[in-house]
This record gives structure tokens, sequence and C-alpha cells, in this order.
């Protein structure tokens, strides 16, 4: 019999069951956000819902569980496609708040 990790609950248990068995990331099957950054210019973030802010010094995504928050200055959205934004700008911090 196998022991379960009490802390982990059953939906966790099976997304990390799918995650192995498919060979895909656990963010990916749980749906968190993926964000790629090139240098701290340009971020690609997966997984967006909506835009909660808008403005040259702040952008916050809505990711479903997650808020993701860039700051900087000259921010702009320069494409959002089904659930991908493509944010561009001089990116100076990232802050995630549930």
């Amino acid at each position: 019999m196998r022991k379960r990790n009490c802390r982990e609950g059953r939906g966790e248990r099976i997304i990390n069951s799918i995650s192995k068995n498919f060979d895909l990331p656990a963010d990916t099957v749980s749906g968190y956000a993926h964000i790629e950054m090139s240098g701290n210019r340009e971020v690609i973030v997966e997984g967006c819902i909506g835009v909660l802010e808008y403005s040259e010094k702040a952008i916050a995504l809505n990711t479903g569980k997650l808020t993701v928050k860039l700051c900087g200055c000259d921010m702009t959205i320069i494409s959002m496609q089904g659930s991908q934004a493509i944010i561009k700008g001089v990116i100076t911090c990232i802050e995630f708040c549930n």
C-alpha cells in the first residue's frame, strides 16, 4: 500500500498524477499561469483571463488563481489572443498576489 502525503489534497494528487503520466509541467495542468521573460523588456503570460490594471507604470493580469502585476515604465500590452498576453516595456518588478 502506498503511503499518502497528509498535506497533499485529493485534487493536488490528481494534478500531480496527470502531470507525471503525460510528462507535463504541473503548473500547466493546475491552472497556474506560465510566464516567459526576455530580459527585462518583454513578458509573455499564458493563462491570462483579463486585465485588472493598465497604465504606463503597471499592468495587472488576472490569471485565475493569481494576479500577476508587472511594474516598470513604458508598459504596453502588445497582444492579447486567447489566454496569452504579451507585455513590453522596461520591467522592474513582478508581483504575485492571491
